[in-house]
């Protein structure tokens, strides 16, 4: 099977409920074959955005296009896209054969080739001997590989998928991943996927778009939104609690000194500052080395362990500065399995220069 993949273009799009705004106009392009994912809480818009896109909503403003056809107000059963949900939204009565074959049906394939192309998809999603049974006989992983190969047969230009994977364990969600990564690779098409989850998201995508009340707060590769967050919320969305409040002091080639308060001086890389600027610096955790407590230099705290525990590779430490800033502290235990952190003991926390993340100021 070959699809052609289409680029989306979102030019100005809005989404109003009454007096509710749920999407801001926002322009986004999503380039023909990428996997593109909306990253945000519940109530952030991706899942509005994401069904103005397949038709099921109206826009209040703006335009849509699929390729170079503008669908904005096209319905939902023109547009060259597909689209799965979280419940999967198979009939129950009919086998999964003709489950996935239904969209070929509306369109007017016969049975014969129906029936050869839900074979080769069955096949595909290592379901090749299951053609005549029913939904209720499958787990719910495997219902997901259906509605999947249900979504793909008719050959769209665009999949959409709506947190599909968040109703399974956790161990069957990171094998599902791998599965779409891996059909997305093979078929090539469009991928725009919406989910809560940071960690699916980093895993599948070839780009993130960070939603935060309507908007998009930031958009970029897995290694750049993680290496890279620009925003306090991006950064704490994505797993960075240590966010550092202080007052540029010095500018010198590419790098600024800042000074917050009960800290030495905090020393980072920046491309645009100047002296007298407020400035908040993102710290994660696992950027954060230990050592025994003695004398504080620059990128430094005294700490104080509030609490330690046990989470596989890494130990998760709550501390506390001698100016009472918390801090989050993540320790590899790999190689280090001697050490202890004992509530009460005091530490060194210790970071370099390139792991002080300037964040920019949102209106």
């Amino acid at each position: 099977m070959s699809a052609e993949a289409k680029q989306v273009k979102l030019a100005g799009v809005s989404k109003r409920f009454g007096d509710v705004v749920a999407v801001h106009p926002l322009d986004l392009t999503v380039p023909a074959g990428e996997f593109l994912t909306l990253l945000g809480p519940s109530g952030c818009g991706k899942t509005t955005l994401l069904r103005m896109i397949a038709g099921l909503e109206g826009v209040t403003s703006g335009r849509i296009f699929v390729g170079e056809e503008d669908v904005t107000l096209m319905p939902p059963n023109r547009r060259d896209t597909s689209i799965m949900f979280q419940d999967y939204a198979l009939f129950p009565h009919k086998t999964l054969a003709d489950n996935i074959a239904y969209g070929l049906k509306m369109r007017g394939m016969d049975k014969g080739n129906r029936n050869q192309l839900a074979g080769e998809w069955l096949q595909r999603i290592d379901l090749p001997d299951f053609h005549s049974r029913y939904p209720h006989e499958l787990s719910g992983g495997q219902r997901q590989r259906v509605a999947l190969a249900r979504s793909l047969i008719i050959n769209p230009g665009v999949l959409l998928l709506d947190e599909p994977l968040g109703a399974l364990d956790a161990n069957l969600r990171r094998q599902l991943q791998g599965e779409l990564k891996r059909i997305h690779s093979e078929v090539g098409l469009t991928f725009i996927y919406v989910t809560h989850d940071q960690e699916e998201a980093l895993t599948m995508s070839d780009r993130i778009a960070v939603m935060r009340s309507g908007r998009v707060e930031q958009i970029a590769t897995p290694g750049d939104l993680y290496d890279r967050p620009e925003t306090e919320f991006v950064a704490q969305f994505m797993g960075v609690p240590n966010i550092l409040t202080a007052t540029i002091s010095k500018v010198s080639a590419g790098k600024a000194e800042a000074d917050c308060e009960g800290l030495p001086p905090l020393r980072f890389r920046a491309e645009e500052a100047s002296v007298g600027d407020a400035v908040k610096l993102a710290l994660r955790p696992s950027n954060i080395g230990l050592e025994p407590a003695g004398k504080v230099r620059s990128n430094s705290a005294s700490i104080l362990i509030a609490d330690a525990s046990f989470a596989g590779d890494v130990v998760r430490v709550a501390a506390r500065t001698e100016a009472g800033i918390e801090l989050a502290v993540e320790v590899d235990r790999r190689g280090n399995t001697d050490i202890r952190l004992e509530p009460g003991s005091k530490w060194l926390a210790t970071w370099n220069d390139s792991s002080l993340i300037p964040l920019r100021t949102v209106p």
